[in-house]
């Protein structure tokens, strides 16, 4: 039997962020001087045919190349015509984009380590979680007991690849640019208590082996973390002075 070759896989598949970066920078080339209004979000999200959050990230990164500037309660302004805007250079996926992946992912693995989980699982699990407790205690953030409840979580499911899926989509969202300059806008300790109280519900459902309950706890953790994400990219949060405590800091 032969092997059909492959095509060599792209470089680095494009970002849904850069595409919309790309229109709102030919538009604005088009049709917009120095200190113009851009559209509202949503409008633009509409002319675009993309959803607000990808509209977001794109006006984000073109912030952050320091095209557009976010003002509170006001909206989004042309500072510079540059014809090519450097937010290629911006590392990672757009937060919103990787969540996604997470949101199709994730409630399936809950769901599935719920029947699957041994008691050495359970006992990981638990260990995790109170790391978590701890550390916000503490007054930080649960950065490594965050990442190893969920990869703990993923091993549950004996399925390697998932593993392997899960971890990566960690790590993409913390090299990602975009969320990291979003993080330094978030007041964490305003979340820290949802966050513990959204694992708690995980780690129950699963113990208790009810799939459903543990993909919708799931669910609810990652709609819990978009819409924190959503408050915290918004006009009034981005022209806001960046918090000094969340350098370096993320938020899962």
């Amino acid at each position: 039997m032969s092997i059909a070759m492959l095509p060599d896989p792209p470089s680095r598949p494009e970002r849904s962020f850069e595409i919309v970066a790309r229109r709102i920078t030919a538009m604005i080339q088009a049709s917009y001087g120095i200190g113009q209004r851009l559209p509202a979000e949503r409008d633009l999200a509409k002319t675009f045919g993309v959803s607000r959050p990808t509209v977001r990230e794109a006006i984000l990164s073109l912030a952050m190349a320091g095209m557009l500037k976010v003002r509170s309660n006001s909206g989004v302004y042309v500072i510079s015509r540059q014809e090519t805007p450097d937010v290629h250079a911006l590392e990672g996926f757009g937060p919103f984009e990787n969540l996604e992946a997470r949101q199709l992912i994730e409630p399936q693995i809950a769901a599935i380590a719920a029947q699957r989980a041994s008691e050495t699982s359970f006992a990981q699990l638990a260990e995790a979680l109170a790391m978590m407790r701890w550390e916000h205690a503490q007054g930080r953030e649960a950065d490594t007991s965050d990442h190893r409840f969920h990869v703990v979580l993923a091993e549950a499911t004996g399925n390697g690849t998932l593993v392997s899926i899960c971890d990566s989509l960690w790590r993409a969202q913390t090299e990602s640019g975009i969320w990291q300059e979003i993080h330094n806008h978030m007041q964490m300790e305003d979340y820290r208590p949802m966050w513990v109280r959204d694992h708690e519900a995980i780690f129950e459902a699963v113990q208790a082996r009810n799939p459903r309950k543990a993909s919708h706890a799931m669910t609810r953790h990652l709609n819990n973390i978009r819409d924190a994400l959503m408050v915290a990219s918004n006009a009034k949060s981005m022209a806001a002075p960046k918090s000094s405590t969340n350098s370096a800091k993320k938020t899962r």
